[in-house]
């Protein structure tokens, strides 16, 4: 039986990241674009999130990704500098890593669609084995 997880998701993942997450390759990943960010800050250890190679514009009922459990979560702020002669600018990045364990595959039922920097959450079924009977 496929069971129904309500997952937060991260979208724009590369299917390489994809892949060497489910291979276990990589046990974590770090998340920088602003969208999946917000959605990274409110993960806790023992949560899911639907990691999809689609694009944010393009998330709706029917879209397949990776479900993972949380794990652990990792919050860090980089400073950059850039200066010239007669030029210097300072721009703060937060990034989030996420220590992921795969489930499954997942394929999204509903989804909340909120404003740009909202969060994600979908209604996701999981599917962790295929019955052909």
């Amino acid at each position: 039986m496929n069971e129904k997880l309500r997952c937060l998701v991260l979208t724009g993942i590369s299917k390489s990241t994809l892949d060497a997450l489910l291979k276990r390759e990589i046990r974590s990943i770090e998340l920088r674009s602003a969208h999946n960010v917000v959605t990274a800050l409110k993960a806790e250890v023992g949560s899911y999130v639907l990691l999809t190679p689609a694009r944010l514009n393009d998330l709706d009922k029917g879209i397949t990704g990776i479900v993972a459990e949380v794990m652990g979560k990792e919050v860090m702020s980089h400073s950059l500098f850039f200066a010239s002669n007669s030029y210097f600018e300072e721009c703060e990045m937060t990034a989030v890593r996420l220590i992921l364990k795969p489930k499954g595959f997942g394929r999204v039922i509903s989804i909340s669609n909120p404003g740009i920097l909202d969060i994600r959450e979908a209604e996701v079924v999981c599917i962790t084995h295929f019955d052909a009977g």
